[in-house]
C-alpha cells in the first residue's frame, strides 16, 4: 500500500478541529450581536424622528421637536461641533476628558492602595469603618459647591469630585476582594514557605485587581457625573458648560448633542478599561481562553 492511501487517525482530530471551530463561532457570534444592537439603535432613532415630523391636530406633531429636537437636527449639530472654529466642541471636550481621566485614575489608585491595606489590618478597618460608611452615606452631589468653593472653578475642582464619586466605590470592591481570599490558600502557601510580602503581592492583589475592575466601569458613570456636576456650577469650560448654556436658551438640540456626547465619552472609556482588563488579568478563567 502506498503511503498516499494510508490515513492517520488521531484521536485528538475531533479536538483539534473543534478548538480552531470555535474562535469562529465567536467571533460569528460576535458579529450577530452587533449587528442586533445596530438594528435596535436605528429602530430607536427612526421611530423618534418620525414621530417628532408626523403632525396631526392642528399641525402639530406628536412629539415636538421644541423640547426633544430630532436626531437629524442633533447630528448636524454634532457635526457643525466638530469642525475647527468658534463653536468647536474639541476644547470643552479635551476639558472634560482630562478631568474625567485624572479623577478616575487618582479615585482608582487611592481607593485601591486603601483597600489592600485596610484589608490587612482588622484593628484599623474597625477602628475607620464607621467614619468611612457615615462618609459614603451622604449624598455626593451636595458637596459639589463645597468642593468648588474649596478648590475654586478650574480643573481642581472638578478632578476632587470625580475622585470623591470614585473612590469610595473602588474601596468598598477591593477591600471585599482582598478579603475573599480563602484562608486554606493562605496557609497552604505558608507551608510552602511563602513569605507575607509575597502572599500579598501574589495572591491577596491579583484577587484584589479582579474585583477593582469589576467596580470600573460603574466608576467611569461616577467620574463623568462628577466631572459634569463641577461644570454645571460655574465653570466656563466642558461639556458640563455646554449643557447648562443650552439650558439657559431652551436649546433642546444642543441639549441632546452634549448627552449624546457624554454617552459616547462613557462607552470609548469602558471599551478601554475592558481592553486593559484583559491584558492584566489574562490569567483569569474569563479570560484564559481568548
Amino acid at each position: 500500500m502506498s503511503r498516499e492511501h494510508v490515513q492517520i487517525v488521531s484521536p485528538e482530530m475531533p479536538a483539534v478541529r473543534a478548538s480552531r471551530a470555535q474562535p469562529r463561532r465567536r467571533s460569528q457570534g460576535r458579529l450577530r450581536i452587533t449587528l442586533t444592537q445596530l438594528l435596535v439603535l436605528a429602530a430607536v432613532i427612526g421611530v423618534w424622528e418620525t414621530l417628532t415630523r408626523i403632525t396631526w391636530f392642528q399641525q402639530n406633531t406628536i412629539f415636538d421637536p421644541f423640547f426633544i429636537s430630532r436626531p437629524s437636527l442633533i447630528g448636524e449639530r454634532i457635526w457643525t461641533w466638530m469642525q475647527p472654529g468658534k463653536n468647536s466642541i474639541w476644547s470643552h471636550l479635551a476639558s472634560t476628558l482630562n478631568a474625567t481621566g485624572i479623577g478616575l485614575l487618582v479615585g482608582t489608585l487611592s481607593g485601591f492602595a486603601v483597600g489592600v491595606l485596610l484589608a490587612q489590618s482588622r484593628f484599623w478597618a474597625k477602628v475607620l469603618n464607621p467614619f468611612i460608611v457615615s462618609l459614603n452615606s451622604m449624598p455626593r452631589i451636595a458637596f459639589v459647591p463645597l468642593i468648588t468653593m474649596l478648590f475654586g472653578l478650574g480643573l481642581a475642582s472638578k478632578v476632587v469630585t470625580a475622585w470623591f464619586m470614585v473612590f469610595f466605590l473602588v474601596f468598598f470592591n477591593t477591600y471585599k476582594g482582598a478579603n475573599s481570599v480563602e484562608q486554606e490558600l493562605v496557609n497552604f502557601c505558608r507551608t510552602l514557605g511563602g513569605r507575607p510580602s509575597q502572599i500579598l503581592w501574589r495572591v491577596r492583589i491579583p484577587t484584589a485587581a479582579a474585583w477593582t475592575f469589576a467596580a470600573l466601569p460603574n466608576a467611569i458613570s461616577f467620574a463623568l457625573i462628577g466631572v459634569v456636576l463641577a461644570e454645571f456650577v460655574g465653570s466656563t469650560t466642558g461639556v458640563g458648560y455646554l449643557m447648562t448654556t443650552s439650558l439657559a436658551t431652551l436649546n433642546a438640540t444642543d441639549m441632546f448633542a452634549s448627552i449624546v456626547v457624554i454617552s459616547l465619552i462613557g462607552v470609548s472609556l469602558v471599551y478601554l478599561i475592558s481592553a486593559i482588563e484583559r491584558r492584566v488579568l489574562h490569567w483569569s478563567s474569563e479570560f484564559r481562553n481568548d
